[in-house]
């Protein structure tokens, strides 16, 4: 019978010290960031190959805020004074350059790369959280892989570059 009670005090102290490791069930930014201005991104790479760069990137930011249940986010221009923090962003470059190219010429590779510049900003002190004017994402693809490929490159670009936003706003510890 003792040995039934060790055990079982032992499973459930088990069981609550893996219930207790660290997992936020509200939100991933634990309620330090608050609620978010966030404009549609400038694009300065109108005539490319790819438009709306600004908008896509803003679109993705949004979808990732909004699944935070901690905070609120601002798109319009005068619900600025409602937010707590500003995230501003400038699509600089978008350029596609030829990786490799095999003999034949009918290997080719490419890459793409979009850069933009950052800013987050705390709205009650006017203090910069952060600044980076070099973001860059981007991803490859093969010629032959046509327009899809090309897609899935910029996707893979918008991606990284989204990833880094998030580590720097909502993921940071």
């Amino acid at each position: 019978m003792r040995r039934v009670l060790v055990f079982a005090l032992g499973l459930v102290s088990m069981s609550l010290l893996v219930a207790s490791c660290g997992y936020n069930t509200t939100g991933r930014s634990s309620g330090s960031i608050g609620n978010v201005y966030l404009p549609f991104f400038q694009d300065l790479t109108t005539g490319e190959r790819v438009d709306n760069l600004g908008p896509r990137i803003t679109d993705l930011l949004l979808v990732e805020f909004v699944q935070d249940k901690d905070m609120r986010v601002y798109q319009g221009v005068n619900e600025r004074d409602l937010a707590d923090k500003e995230l501003l962003g400038t699509v600089q470059r978008f350029t596609e350059t030829v990786m490799t190219r095999d003999q034949q010429e009918t290997g080719e590779e490419y890459r793409v790369v979009i850069t933009c510049s950052i800013e987050y900003n705390d709205l009650a002190t006017g203090e910069s959280l952060w600044k980076d004017g070099n973001v860059v994402g981007d991803g490859n693809y093969f010629l032959e892989e046509g327009d899809e490929g090309f897609d899935d490159a910029v996707e893979e670009a918008l991606g990284i570059i989204l990833d880094k936003i998030l580590d720097k706003t909502v993921r940071a510890w």
